[in-house]
């Protein structure tokens, strides 16, 4: 098939399904992510920042953080379950820049002792949940 030609109907509708799993799964991987951090905020920033929440100030600030993504899970259900792609993907591309921001900002304070495993399995999580809408955004106005 000339690459010019569009895709099949069955690679279209593949496409489709990768991009609806990889964003639920960018979606559910931040809901559950946040939810336990909001009730064991000091277990949860130790694992996934290398430094636990251990006075008032701290817990406070870790639990805004994690309403933050709490609403952007929210947002992206929305979008999701009302089928609208674009903004979707909005979203989605905007949020590759979070994983990214918070590991530069924990480097800068923990140097070597940063833990990254999360923040990049975010990264991929997130990119390819992009990738795969912007994709699909585009053989839709198409």
């Amino acid at each position: 098939m000339p690459s010019d030609q569009p895709p099949s109907h069955l690679h279209g509708r593949l496409l489709d399904i990768a991009a609806s799993i990889s964003v639920s799964l960018f979606l559910l991987m931040f809901a559950v992510y946040s939810a336990r951090g909001l009730f064991a905020p000091e277990f949860t920033s130790a694992r996934f920042f290398g430094l636990p929440t251990v006075d008032v100030d701290g817990t406070l600030y870790y639990r805004v953080y994690l309403a933050r993504n709490l609403a952007i899970v929210a947002v992206g259900l929305v979008f999701l379950l009302r089928r609208q792609w674009q903004p979707l993907a909005v979203l989605t591309t905007a949020a590759i820049a979070l994983p990214v921001f918070d590991a530069a900002a924990l480097y800068c304070v923990l140097g070597g002792a940063t833990p990254l495993a999360g923040h990049a399995s975010a990264l991929v999580v997130i990119g390819v949940a992009s990738a795969l809408l912007w994709r699909r955004v585009r053989n839709t106005s198409t």
